[in-house]
């Protein structure tokens, strides 16, 4: 026979909604730990490069972020792909996040690379083309693309 009845309980119901609130907490953990690698994910955009007649200004062009990352989300990884036709002498080509934040692929018109990791794969990017001095013009421009992990 139980000496304490009203105790047993209440020691019942306590334990009850303690164990109701760990296993909530649980939940609320596995959905903010899995959604971490549910939003994984990637885009890919392209855009036509100008024809550069001017030698020495620099063009630019946007890169549209289709099916852009939720703010938040940080780059593992940039790969591009662009074509001009022929391969000028001179010409340089930069792939930009920001004026600050570029890479020259000027000899690489295939490739990826990690220079961009730890950035804000919202962040819009863009090509830059630029013909030498010394180089012929007019040079015309194909595709350029570039697809964001994250």
């Amino acid at each position: 026979m139980n000496r304490f009845p009203l105790l047993r309980n209440k020691t019942m119901k306590n334990f009850k909604q303690l164990n109701g609130t760990l296993m909530s907490a649980a939940v609320a953990l596995a959905v903010v730990f899995g959604s971490q690698n549910a939003s994984a994910g990637s885009y890919a955009s392209e855009v036509r490069l100008p024809v550069l007649h001017s030698k020495g200004y620099v063009y630019t062009a946007q890169l549209p972020a289709l099916g852009a990352p939720r703010e938040g989300q940080i780059i593992k990884s940039v790969s591009w792909n662009w074509n001009v036709q022929g391969w000028p002498r001179g010409l340089r080509v930069n792939l930009c996040q920001t004026p600050t934040r570029c890479i020259d692929v000027s000899r690489v018109r295939l490739g990826s690379s990690r220079v961009f990791n730890n950035q804000l794969a919202s962040g819009p990017f863009y090509y830059e083309l630029q013909l030498s001095p010394d180089g012929p013009a007019p040079a015309a421009a194909q595709i350029g693309r570039i697809t964001v992990s994250w």
